[in-house]
């Protein structure tokens, strides 16, 4: 992946300034640049492009927002649900054309998506998720057990009433950091700017807004847009309104013959199950399974380092090899841990600043990051022309709902995820 350079010291101007070199910021980038020919738009990574959550997921393309379409229905009632989960496949379907269009080689395969149940409690979600799919005119396909041993080969688990699995067939798989890499490139062919190892220190309230950056160089532009993920508050927006959650991932040796005989899977669809601690996987180009989840975690003042990762990566490693057949002798070859940023109702937040109106915040995709990032892109460009379409979709938004206090926040987390895990085991 090429690298860019730093911002230089001394004074640049922009029509625009990006704030986050994931998925986000590098679609916002790339968008603006397509609808203003010309414009002076210049992007800042506090580290490398892809450095934060957009480097570190599965790589799962899939549709989805705000938990499963079953709590986004409590939350928001069938007719605005509906409106909201019909809104985020035609991100996936926006993402596979813009990755086609721009002929970006990114490993991505439309192979659709397995939701699979391990419990009885599981079935049962699933057979009401699959009935709100269908009264919704949503695709959606049953598998009973056989169905599912037909395109992946699990680990046994007990028999139950309903469906061993969801086939969703509007997703697919890819390869992220090639993602953004391709996504980096047609950024500056279009005349946009990166500057890598950036950190922003300091926003001005007004417009023209002064970014200072901690290397000397400053940035003054008309519009600003934050696409900062679980660093949002350290750029000084929405305090108290994103929990910065870690995740792990972990990745085998590549598959040998007797491993793909014991598993199968030769439709190659992305992987998830339906407790509520749940994992997710997929296969890479070169046969390799990665495999993310186990239990989220939130560390004390909501820190982003990777603290406490080898024992997360140690329990994620048991659940890889509970999930597959013992016959396919899985061996890890990495891990890695990923921090992403997460709002109480699970919902996005895309809207101009309260604080200051240049600025548009572009956060809380609280694990559906592909879809939905890359095509916020075009979102957030007719939001910034005031052309923008909102009314029906629930993610524009000014500001997510407020976090408890720290202790409250702590305490609470580590709760609920111990409940839902007891709940996993029990029902």
């Amino acid at each position: 992946m090429a690298a860019y350079p730093a911002l230089p010291q001394g004074t640049m101007h922009a029509d625009v300034a990006v704030i986050g070199g994931g998925l986000t910021g590098l679609s916002a980038a790339y968008h603006l640049l397509s609808s203003r020919p010309g414009a002076r738009v210049v992007l800042l990574e506090a580290d490398r492009i892809g450095a934060g959550a957009s480097g570190k997921t599965t790589g799962m393309l899939g549709p989805g927002v705000g938990q499963s379409f079953a709590a986004l229905v409590r939350r928001l009632g069938l007719a605005k649900a509906r409106t909201a989960y019909r809104a985020t496949l035609r991100a996936v379907e926006y993402a596979r054309d813009l990755i086609e269009k721009e002929s970006i080689d990114c490993d991505l395969e439309m192979t659709g998506q397995l939701v699979i149940a391990r419990s009885g409690a599981a079935r049962t979600r699933l057979a009401a998720q699959a009935a709100l799919f269908e009264a919704s005119d949503i695709p959606c396909e049953r598998l009973n057990d056989a169905a599912l041993a037909a395109r992946i080969r699990l680990a046994p688990a007990p028999g139950h009433e309903g469906p061993a699995a969801l086939r969703l067939p509007v997703a697919g798989i890819l390869h992220p950091m090639k993602l953004v890499a391709g996504l980096a490139e047609r950024v500056v062919a279009q005349g946009g700017r990166i500057f890598e190892n950036t950190r922003v220190s300091m926003m001005s309230d007004g417009r023209p807004v002064r970014i200072a950056t901690q290397n000397g160089g400053e940035i003054i532009a008309d519009e600003v847009i934050a696409a900062t993920a679980a660093y949002t508050q350290d750029i000084g927006l929405l305090r108290g309104r994103i929990l910065p959650l870690h995740l792990q991932v972990l990745v085998t040796n590549p598959l040998d013959a007797n491993a793909r005989a014991a598993i199968g899977w030769e439709g190659r669809e992305g992987v998830l199950d339906a407790r509520r601690i749940f994992n997710y996987f997929r296969l890479t180009s070169d046969g390799r399974i990665v495999f993310g989840g186990g239990m989220p975690r939130y560390r004390w003042g909501g820190a982003t380092d990777d603290g406490g990762a080898t024992r997360a990566l140690d329990h994620l490693g048991l659940e890889l090899n509970r999930m597959f057949p013992a016959a396919a002798h899985l061996e890890v070859s990495k891990g890695w841990t990923g921090v992403i940023d997460y709002v109480v109702d699970a919902l996005p937040a895309i809207q101009r600043s309260k604080r200051n109106p240049a600025i548009v915040h572009v956060v809380g995709w609280c694990g559906h990051g592909i879809a939905l990032a890359v095509a916020s892109g075009e979102w957030v460009s007719a939001l910034m022309a005031g052309d923008a379409d909102t009314e029906d979709l629930p993610w524009f938004r000014n500001d997510p709902p407020l976090i408890a206090p720290e202790l409250v926040r702590w305490v609470g987390f580590r709760s609920g995820v111990q409940w839902m895990s007891w709940l996993d085991r029990s029902f």
